[in-house]
């Protein structure tokens, strides 16, 4: 019956395709209870700061994974495996696509910010009104709301009013940072 919708040109219902995709993927990236499903993690992880999820990114962090899979079967080839792509190539997939976001995005599309963007390189992912305003002086609030335009830094706003300013997972290997605020 499915391939005569896919023949007729009717789109597979969504858990078909829910289906098919955890039968090539894990259902989850890590282990425990309570962790999103890979879904949901690749779709979180490759998220800018303005919520928006591009299917460019998404394609390259799974090509990247694939790419990885293939190569420890070729190195292991009597390794088996549950899935095709694992936990581990998928993560690394994020890698790469965060490396190759930094270099083409950030640095190569915004040479005239990225003065202020590597001064994030090395740091946490997490940052509070005052650790920005000392690190960009006085300017503090245009440089975040330049920063925040990219997507780079999600703004986020505290109970008592203060705001707090986060980088998104999809930024956050390739700029080197370690989890935590500041």
């Amino acid at each position: 019956m499915r391939c005569i919708q896919l023949l007729l040109g009717q789109a597979p219902s969504r858990d078909y395709q829910k289906e098919a995709f955890y039968k090539v993927f894990p259902k989850t990236v890590h282990r425990g209870e309570k962790q999103s499903s890979t879904l949901r993690w690749i779709y979180s992880h490759t998220e800018d700061g303005k919520g928006v999820v591009t299917p460019r990114d998404v394609i390259d962090l799974l090509t990247k994974a694939k790419q990885k899979q293939e190569d420890e079967f070729k190195s292991d080839p009597s390794r088996e495996s549950e899935f095709l792509i694992g936990s581990a190539a998928i993560i690394y997939g994020l890698s790469e696509l965060s490396e190759r976001k930094r270099v083409t995005f950030l640095e190569a599309e915004f040479p005239h910010l990225w003065k202020h963007i590597k001064k994030f390189v090395g740091g946490r992912t997490e940052y509070s009104e005052a650790a920005v305003c000392k690190l960009f002086g006085k300017s503090w609030a245009s440089v975040m709301d330049d920063l925040s335009s990219i997507g780079l830094i999600r703004k986020e706003s505290k109970k008592h009013g203060s705001k707090t300013f986060k980088i998104p997972f999809l930024y956050r290997e390739g700029l080197e940072l370690t989890q935590g605020r500041v």
